[in-house]
Order: structure tokens, then C-alpha cells, then sequence
């Protein structure tokens, strides 16, 4: 059995190396015919007999991997915001995998994996800039959504604590909505949130219809920032009738990677009226990685809970998501066990470092902060702001052509604040065809057909949107591989679909 497995492990390996080899060169969608293939090659049900762990792999390499996204972490798959995977990362994935290591208790004379963990979250707020104080609690999640949960289960904690209807130290978790409140308890505040955020409303209890979800205006010179006029209003309003305000804020708009400018003041006035300030800074906050951008995320260090996705531009395997807010007890309390109902065999298990299972919702979840951990040794401070600096530079690239070309219109244009003209903000490209192309906007399909022009030619990949009411392509550029090579493909793919 173990000969076995050393052959076939050396296979995985090889196989491996010789997609890293040509991964730059490799369509990076597989063809229709090949998801199709894969697809119909599937067992229609459980075989009686198992087929063995050889057939099994030489199954999945010859029928099954081939229908799946080919190089997604690859150099030119610019859809939604995908990072790739660093070498270091990469490695410590599979060594992950292969302890599968539950990282569910501190056990301090058991495993250091809990230390990895914590010490790795410590790290991301040194790459930022943030003092580690600043958050004190802490955790790695399976992504932007999982963390946006957090951040609003703490907020829903915190607002019902503090209410004036509610007794002291009231908890949402234990007792459910407080009785005799307004209704809703609480509202939701904010300008282009993600719909992550809505989800995670819904998952909290606090709801994400109308009445509780509630768009503020932008202010009139900032499509991205809100006007802090009428932010000040609403939460003088709302705390005359007592009810808690949670404002979310984005930074890094999902759709142009565009930032507002006024998120101190946000920060500011939401202290002042005692609301709670969630930053979903997924992919955006990274900016802060690199001194010329770090304007960009100026408050950032201000918010009370704060989400950050390592699977983006930190370019850690999928799935690591990044949880922070300041009171180290907020997640305790209403996620861990209380003394009552502690479970016996974790009584023993109080440590410096809190069990992740007491900050986190899965009870028990893999070692994903071990890629994390050995991306960002390897890479440091300044390969970290190297990645986002190159890639922040080719999406300007790109934005530059496509202004200058006569069959595409720029969408996402800087705004006059940027300094030195930039032509996008950070690393994403809004575009469409320009009028009188082929794909020219006043039909209602025409960025889906151009989405799909693109894509087909399988030598880049971008996404298809919305933006303003009005159809769009998007292209994002997250990738630490990214580079010159690949900037004449784009631009050689944009100029031969409009031919």
C-alpha cells in the first residue's frame, strides 16, 4: 500500500509541476466540449465495488480535472477577483492536506497550529500597517462572506447590549430579538454594499429586506462616498428612537475597485452617535500594503469589525477569509460555550491563544492558516507590495488602451482626487464597447456578447456586470503571476474580437 501510494503521490507531484511549468501558456478555460465530457463521464451512482485509489486518479486526471477551470490561478483569469496561488502557499497547502489537521482547540503542549494561526493573523495587520492592538480579536474564516457574518453578529451583540430598551448586558445570541423594541432593532446603513453583507443579515437574524436594509445618498462630487450630511441626520434620527445603526462600508467598490474618500469622518460620526462601523475591505484593503496606495484606505484601522479575504490579493489557495474586530471578547461571547454547558473536553483546554472554535463558526475546520502563514514569510512585507504594485500598474495599462481605443469606452475613470491621472483607481478595468462598434451598448446584449467574445478566445477570462443600470465587462487583476507577456495577449484579444 505504501509503494502504491509513493508511486501515485509522485504522479500528483508531477503532474503538478508540469501544469506550474506551462501554466502561462495554458487556455485558462477548459472547452465546452471538455466540461461536457467531464460531465457525462460522472457515475450515475455509488459503485458496488470501489475502483482503487490508481484508477481513481488516473479517472480524475483523464476525465474529470480536464473539464474543470484550467488555470484559474493562472496569469490571465481576470474574472471576479481571483488571486493565484504563490509557490510557498502552494506547498503548504498540500502538507495542510496531508496532516489534516482538525485546527479546532488550543492545546499548547499538543500542537503549535493554533500559534500558526494567530501569529499568521498578526502578520496581516504588519503587512497594513495596523498596530496589532488595534484588533484584538482575531480570526481566519472561509471567506469575505464568513467574515461579514462575524462582523455583523458582533455589531447585532454589541448594539443590543447597549440599548436603552433592552437590560443590562442583554445578549441577541442567548435571548433572541428583544422584545418591545422598534421594529426592525436594528438597520443597516451603507452605499454599494456587497451582497455578502445582505446574505450575512439574513444569517444573523437582523433580516435584508427594505426595512431593515437602507441605501444612503452619495455625496454629489462622489459616486463612492456617502454624504456625510445625511449619514449625520439618519443617525441622529435613529438614536432619538433608540433603535442600533450597523454601517457598512466598502472599500474597494465591488464593480470599478473605485474608493470614496471620507471614511475617517464616517468612522468619526459613527462613534459619535454610538453606531457600529463594519469595513469590508475583502480585496480593497490590500492597498494599504503599499505606501504610494495606502491613501486609498485611509480609516480603515478605524472600523470595529473589519473583513479582509486572503483568496484574493494575498494569493493563498481557496478558501481563507480574514476576520478582525477590536474587543477580544466579542466573539467569545457569543460563540463559545458558556460555563454551563461547556463541553467536558474542553475544560481543560483555557489558553493564551482562544480555541478557534470559540471565535469562529465552524467547530471543526482544516489548517488553512498554514499556506497563509508561509505565504507571507516567504514574500515579506515588500513581495507582498511588489504583487499589488504590478498588478495595480497593469490594470492602468490596460484602462490606458482601452481609452485610447475607438471601439471601447473606459468606464471606471479615476476620479479628479487620484493624483498623477491615473486611469483606474487600483486593479480593476470597467468597460464596453464603444457606439457604432460591434458591440456597440445601445443593445441590450452587447456586453454579454462581448464577455462572451472575449472568454471564448480561452486565452483570458472576464466578467460580465452591471454598472449605473447600464451592462459592462470587468476585468480584475489580482494575480501575483500577471505580467508583460501577458499584458500584449490582452491587448491582442481586446483588439482581434472587435475586428
Amino acid at each position: 500500500m505504501n509503494d502504491d501510494f509513493n508511486v501515485l503521490l509522485a504522479k500528483v507531484a508531477a503532474h503538478l509541476a508540469e501544469r506550474d511549468a506551462t501554466l502561462d501558456t495554458l487556455p485558462v478555460t477548459p472547452s465546452a466540449e471538455a466540461v461536457h465530457a467531464a460531465v457525462a463521464a460522472l457515475p450515475h451512482v455509488l459503485p458496488e465495488a470501489g475502483m482503487g485509489t490508481g484508477p481513481t486518479l488516473d479517472y480524475l486526471l483523464s476525465s474529470v480535472i480536464p473539464g474543470c477551470l484550467t488555470a484559474q490561478n493562472g496569469p490571465r483569469y481576470f474574472g471576479f477577483v481571483t488571486g493565484g496561488v504563490t509557490p510557498a502557499a502552494q506547498l503548504a497547502d498540500i502538507l495542510g492536506s496531508g496532516y489534516d489537521e482538525n485546527v479546532q482547540v488550543t492545546l499548547g503542549d499538543t500542537s503549535a497550529a493554533t500559534a500558526v494561526e494567530a501569529r499568521a493573523l498578526e502578520m496581516v495587520l504588519d503587512l497594513l500597517e495596523i498596530p496589532r492592538e488595534t484588533y484584538a480579536g482575531r480570526t481566519v474564516t472561509t471567506g469575505a462572506t464568513a467574515s461579514n457574518v462575524l462582523g455583523l453578529a458582533c455589531a447585532r451583540e454589541a448594539l443590543c447590549r447597549s440599548s436603552p430598551h433592552t437590560p443590562p448586558n442583554y445578549s441577541y445570541a442567548a435571548s433572541g430579538p428583544p422584545p418591545g423594541m422598534t421594529s426592525p432593532p436594528i438597520v443597516v446603513l451603507g452605499l454599494h454594499p456587497h451582497w455578502s453583507i445582505k446574505k450575512a443579515a439574513a444569517l444573523v437574524g437582523l433580516g435584508n429586506g427594505p426595512s431593515v436594509f437602507h441605501s444612503l445618498p452619495a455625496d454629489p462630487e462622489d459616486e463612492l462616498e456617502i454624504d456625510l450630511s445625511a449619514l449625520r441626520g439618519r443617525l441622529l434620527a435613529e438614536r432619538s428612537i433608540g433603535r442600533g445603526v450597523i454601517v457598512t462600508y466598502g472599500l474597494g467598490e465591488v464593480n470599478t475597485g473605485g474608493f470614496g474618500r471620507g471614511l475617517p469622518k464616517v468612522a468619526e460620526l459613527c462613534r459619535h452617535y454610538g453606531a457600529w462601523l463594519h469595513v469590508d475591505a475583502a480585496f480593497g484593503g490590500f492597498a494599504g500594503a503599499v505606501p504610494e496606495l495606502r491613501h486609498l484606505v485611509d480609516g480603515m484601522d478605524m472600523a470595529d469589525s473589519l473583513t479582509l479575504d486572503g483568496h484574493k490579493w494575498l494569493n493563498v489557495p481557496y478558501d481563507c477569509g480574514l476576520f478582525f474586530t477590536r474587543d477580544a471578547h466579542a466573539l467569545p461571547s457569543f460563540l463559545g460555550p458558556s460555563a454551563a454547558n461547556t463541553p467536558a473536553y474542553l475544560a481543560a483546554a483555557e489558553a493564551a491563544i482562544p480555541s478557534p472554535l470559540t471565535v469562529n463558526i465552524e467547530n471543526s475546520r482544516r489548517f488553512r492558516a498554514l499556506p497563509l502563514f508561509a505565504s507571507l514569510l516567504s514574500l515579506g512585507k515588500d513581495g507582498y507590495a511588489d504583487i499589488v504594485r504590478r498588478n495595480v500598474a497593469f490594470a492602468r495599462r490596460v484602462a490606458a488602451h482601452i481609452a485610447s481605443h475607438p471601439s471601447y469606452e473606459l468606464l471606471n475613470q479615476s476620479p479628479e482626487w487620484l493624483v498623477n491621472d491615473e486611469p483606474v483607481p487600483l486593479n480593476i478595468v470597467l468597460f464596453r464597447g464603444a457606439p457604432g462598434s460591434r458591440f456597440d451598448p445601445t443593445a441590450a446584449d452587447a456586453h454579454s456578447r462581448l464577455t462572451a467574445a472575449i472568454n471564448d478566445t480561452r486565452r483570458m477570462y472576464v466578467s460580465g456586470t452591471q454598472w449605473a443600470g447600464n451592462g459592462a465587462v470587468r476585468l480584475a487583476v489580482s494575480n501575483w503571476r500577471t505580467g508583460d507577456d501577458d499584458f500584449r495577449v490582452v491587448c491582442a484579444v481586446l483588439d482581434e474580437v472587435m475586428a
